[in-house]
């Protein structure tokens, strides 16, 4: 899919958590976005000193559930991208580019546990792949697991998203790991480093798939681990959230 540049505007904001907002768009046009599940959408920044800064989202859109381009965004105070968006009104316009990106699904692969890991705003190109994910578990997956890292149980983004797809389709199992809190956890909540669950999940290089997005610590950590337990570099697929602002 070739990488387009286009005018978006802006249609609705919400509060995800505390610092981090969603955020919808549509393409100025109206004419369709267009793009793979796991991908990401570039935004296009003016600047006072006339050079234009580049901000790249995984898009978090659904698909069927929305045509418009959804992403998360986290707050970085006197960040260029954090001070545009956070203070950006419906109907207001900037250009963008995409999608792009190969954190994606591949259709033709026989995999026996799919792990999907994000910390933070890093679980969002995972909403995305939520229909596809279900259809991949009618063919080639047998198992998924969708691991969230946050600080707090507050910290929970679009949990109620992939509980839903983990209470009517039994092979996809959702956990949000909180490495602050121990205490007053649901069910499907573990305290500690999201990297922790590995040990809990009996993987197999080999016949398992791990994708990693977020925080670069996090996948640096995880990726040690997993090469160390055998997986070679084409199983661990990763994508760092670099914090730009």
């Amino acid at each position: 899919m070739a990488i387009q540049r286009f005018e978006i505007e802006l249609v609705e904001t919400k509060m995800l958590t505390d610092s981090i907002k969603h955020l919808v768009f549509k393409k100025a046009d109206n004419s369709a976005f267009n793009f793979t599940p796991g991908q990401f959408v570039t935004f296009l920044f003016d600047h006072e000193d006339g050079k234009v800064r580049r901000r790249s989202y995984s898009v978090a859109t659904i698909p069927g559930k929305s045509d418009h381009i959804e992403i998360a965004i986290s707050y970085i105070d006197g960040g260029i991208a954090s001070e545009n968006l956070f203070n950006m009104k419906p109907g207001d316009k900037f250009n963008a580019m995409g999608p792009a990106g190969r954190l994606v699904l591949k259709e033709d692969e026989k995999i026996r546990k799919l792990v999907l890991v994000g910390t933070g705003t890093g679980i969002a190109p995972y909403r995305a792949m939520l229909p596809q994910l279900e259809r991949l578990c009618k063919e080639n997956i047998e198992e998924v697991y969708i691991l969230l890292g946050v600080q707090y149980q507050k910290d929970t983004l679009y949990a109620e998203d992939f509980r839903a797809y983990a209470k009517t389709h039994p092979k996809i199992k959702f956990m949000a790991c909180l490495s602050r809190q121990a205490s007053g956890l649901y069910t499907d909540e573990a305290p500690g480093y999201v990297q922790k669950q590995f040990e809990h999940l009996a993987l197999k290089p080999g016949q398992d798939i791990v994708y990693l997005c977020g925080n670069p610590d996090m996948i640096d950590d995880a990726f040690e681990q997993l090469t160390k337990a055998g997986f070679d570099t084409k199983s661990v697929r990763r994508e760092k959230y670099i914090s730009s602002n």
